[in-house]
């Protein structure tokens, strides 16, 4: 293997919509801190089938502070595939130093890829990782264990990249800047493979129409409801959403008896949700939910039951039927609204 640069890459997964997941993003903020301590610069990596399929990546990268993007292009890259989207990242290492380390978000896809891509590299890996620090200049990342109660610090061996990956809401996203045309510059790199690897076809994308509305880890206000909610509540619940411009959240049992979508989980088996403000509604507060909400700015919990645990996580609490409280918030929310 070559010896091991000093870049850091921060790897920038599409949506499937023509824009890139909030993570990537995130992703850039500990990378800066990374790139800081190296000495090298954060870039960017990307894949798509061609330059009009990257486009979104590169400059939504470029306007958040990223040095350069390497934009991966090819049909076999069109959809989504660990063994060529593997194979394609371990071999655009090849083609100069390898960086230093390789950031990854935890999402289905990111999962699939960096233990493939770790692999490929003979590097170590983090894996869900709730932060990362510089010391004595090693990469110590921080893991959190058994539903977060528990946290470790994992340091990898210092040969070849280091690749971690991390959940959505754990950073937040650089400020984003206007980059001046023609400063900033995205290398395009076709990737073509000798030979395409046997692999099952993806016939079809099918989403959820419920969960078509805006998604909980990149919301500022998220209005989150449970077991205690019912179909009913999760009316006033998406009603109080709409008015505050935020999005819909639920719990594990709403979600698995229907009333939400899977794409509104928050929890250890969900996503991690990073918003200003977090209102529930009818959640007890289990461990595994509170692992996906706990660092929200301010959280307003609404139940029944005066013990329960999400109120030990809270900064305000309601002592009462949602029923009767959230129809007095969104009258009141109507009425300062004019």
């Amino acid at each position: 293997m070559e010896m091991t640069g000093r870049d850091i890459w921060v790897y920038m997964e599409a949506d499937g919509n023509g824009g890139i997941l909030p993570v990537g993003l995130e992703l850039l903020t500990p990378a800066q801190e990374m790139a800081r301590a190296t000495g090298g610069r954060v870039m960017a990596v990307t894949a798509g089938r061609d330059r009009e399929q990257t486009a979104a990546a590169c400059a939504e990268a470029f306007h958040h502070g990223a040095a350069g993007v390497y934009a991966l292009t090819g049909e076999a890259l069109e959809p989504y595939s660990a063994e060529c989207f593997s194979d394609a990242m371990a071999a655009l290492a090849q083609q100069s130093l390898l960086p230093a380390a390789i950031l990854i978000g935890k999402t289905t896809d990111g999962m699939d890829l960096a233990p493939r891509l770790a692999a490929r590299m003979r590097a170590g890996m983090a894996a869900d990782c709730a932060g990362v620090r510089v010391q004595d200049g090693r990469f110590v990342f921080t893991r959190r264990s058994f539903s977060g109660t528990v946290s470790c610090d994992a340091v990898l061996a210092e040969s070849g990249p280091q690749i971690a990956t991390f959940p959505s809401g754990i950073f937040s996203r650089p400020m984003r800047i206007d980059t001046g045309k023609g400063i900033a510059h995205a290398e395009e790199i076709p990737y073509r493979p000798a030979v395409l690897p046997a692999r099952p076809a993806l016939m079809e994308v099918l989403r959820s129409a419920a969960g078509a509305g805006l998604d909980i880890e990149s919301a500022e206000v998220i209005v989150a409801g449970g077991n205690g909610a019912g179909p009913e509540g999760f009316k006033l619940i998406r009603e109080l959403a709409g008015l505050l411009h935020g999005a819909v959240g639920a719990s594990r049992v709403a979600v698995d008896k229907g009333w939400a979508p899977h794409a509104a989980l928050v929890g250890q088996s969900g996503k991690t949700v990073l918003p200003r403000l977090y209102i529930n509604c009818g959640i007890s507060g289990s461990v595994q939910h509170i692992t996906g909400m706990r660092d929200a700015g301010c959280v307003v919990s609404i139940n029944t039951d005066p013990k329960a645990l999400i109120f030990n996580v809270s900064d305000y609490g309601i002592v009462g039927d949602l029923f009767k409280v959230l129809p007095v918030m969104i009258s009141e929310i109507r009425r300062l609204r004019g």
